[in-house]
This record gives structure tokens, C-alpha cells and sequence, in this order.
């Protein structure tokens, strides 16, 4: 039962629910400029743009988001420099999107993209700026504790046509506490896997979490006095309610692929 909760919840997330407006639970808007790494996925619509997912500048040439997020180059842009995710911002077009070859959406494992942006990001934004990935000397124990996480995702969610769903337009951050791997195990069972994955929240204090529309989004913890990009959102429970942890993809574990994969080194 778990682990279709957390299908349900990425199937939003991935096809993008044509709802405009969407962000982290009881987060806290972001001022201008507090999260430069920060971008919104869009599709074109018409004359208008629709977000679906989020994703974390790494290089001026580079976005590191979720596999889930996927889709044709064609039918994806990156809007950067702007906490309002329609106005404010800088638009570029997707050259390519590559998902790790192991990503499997049936147990929601392995769920890395990298965009390839078509031109570079513009660095003399001083909205505009890349985040750490984890060094090769990081290690699991240091992702626990304090962590931060941002996007556009549902601040509620009932159902998908619910009336009372609140969809506000700005970005949202939250505080949020990583687990260790057997307290997400504790919550998950064998659905969370831990080569893979991270979790954060959940529990009878935590009325914060993240929702359909924040896949793809940073997880953020200060390791040695660096920011550092530690996990990209991936799965929430269905209801997106915040008694439950929350799931990203771990980055540590795939360094290797990240740098042979884009212009880092």
C-alpha cells in the first residue's frame, strides 16, 4: 500500500497537473535572489507556460533534476533567475535530457536527470548561480540532521480537482530533517532504498513536506560550510501529507555518472 502511495504521488508529478500555481507545504516564500540554483520546468501552452517540475543549476550549461521529469527537449523550458515562476526570469531552451540508464518508475529508484541547456545560463544574474554536488569524500553519515528544500509544489492537496487545493504562484522553502536510512526504512519498508534514496520529514512534529510539482528540486545541506545540492526531489505520499517522509534521489551516489555526464570536474 505504501509503495502505490508513492507511484500515485510521482505520476502527478511527471505528466504536470495543469494547475499553474504550486509549492512546498507550509513553507515559507523566498526572497529574491535566496535561492539561485532554483528553476521551474515548463511546457509551452499556447501563448502561456505551464510548470510541472523543478530542477538545481549545477553549471552555467547544466540543470540536475529527476528522471520522472523527463520529457522531449522540444516540449521543455528552464525558466531561472526569479522566484515567481512566470514573471521576473530568463527562459532557455533544452538540448537534451538524460535519465541515469538504471531509473526504474515502478519502484521510483535511480531517479536522476541532467538537462543539457542549448545556451548558457547567465551568470551576471545575480539571481542566477550554481550549487555544490557532493564531493567524493562526502558520506552517508553526513546526510542527516538539517537539511532545506524549495519549489512550486502544492502548499495543500486533497485531490487533483478538489476546490480547496492552494496553488500560490511564488517559490516556497522549507527547513526539513533528514533521516537516517533506518528511520526512512522504519516509515517505508523495503519501497525505500537507500542506495538511492534520501528521506526527510514525516512524524507527529512535522507539518512540512514537499508535493506534486516540487519533483525534481533540490534538497540542500551545508557540509563544511558549503551549500551543497545532496538530493533531487522524487516521490511524496500521495495525499502529500506531512506525518509521512518525503523521498530524493541521492546524489553522493552518483557522482561518477554526474561528472561524466556534464562539464563539472
Amino acid at each position: 500500500m505504501l509503495k502505490a502511495t508513492l507511484i500515485f504521488a510521482l505520476v502527478g508529478a511527471a505528466f504536470g497537473l495543469p494547475t499553474g500555481d504550486q509549492k512546498v507545504i507550509n513553507g515559507d516564500f523566498a526572497e529574491s535572489g535566496a535561492y539561485p540554483w532554483q528553476v521551474s520546468l515548463q511546457n509551452p501552452s499556447g501563448d502561456a507556460y505551464w510548470h510541472f517540475c523543478g530542477g538545481s543549476v549545477i553549471s552555467q550549461n547544466y540543470i540536475m533534476t529527476a528522471a520522472h521529469c523527463q520529457k522531449l527537449p522540444s516540449r521543455v523550458t528552464v525558466y531561472a533567475g526569479s522566484v515567481d515562476k512566470f514573471n521576473g526570469g530568463e527562459r532557455y531552451t533544452v538540448e537534451t535530457f538524460l535519465a541515469h540508464p538504471s531509473y526504474d518508475s515502478s519502484s521510483i529508484s535511480w531517479d536522476y536527470g541532467i538537462i543539457k541547456l542549448a545556451d548558457q545560463l547567465n551568470f551576471g544574474n545575480t539571481n542566477i548561480a550554481p550549487i555544490a554536488i557532493p564531493s567524493f569524500e562526502s558520506s552517508d553519515a553526513q546526510f542527516t540532521g538539517a537539511g532545506h528544500t524549495s519549489g512550486w509544489g502544492y502548499i495543500y492537496y486533497e485531490a487533483q480537482s478538489d476546490p480547496d487545493n492552494e496553488l500560490p504562484n511564488m517559490l516556497r522553502y522549507a527547513d526539513i530533517s533528514i533521516l537516517s536510512d533506518t528511520q526512512c526504512t522504519n516509515y517505508w519498508g523495503t519501497s525505500y532504498q537507500s542506495e538511492s534514496m534520501i528521506c526527510a520529514g514525516g512524524g507527529a512534529l512535522s507539518n512540512q513536506g514537499v508535493c506534486m510539482g516540487d519533483s525534481g528540486g533540490p534538497l540542500v545541506q551545508e557540509i563544511n560550510g558549503v551549500k551543497t545540492l545532496v538530493g533531487a526531489t522524487s516521490w511524496a505520499p500521495s495525499s502529500c501529507t506531512t506525518k509521512l517522509p518525503c523521498g530524493w534521489a541521492k546524489l553522493s551516489t552518483v557522482r561518477t555518472w554526474i561528472i561524466n555526464n556534464t562539464d563539472l570536474q
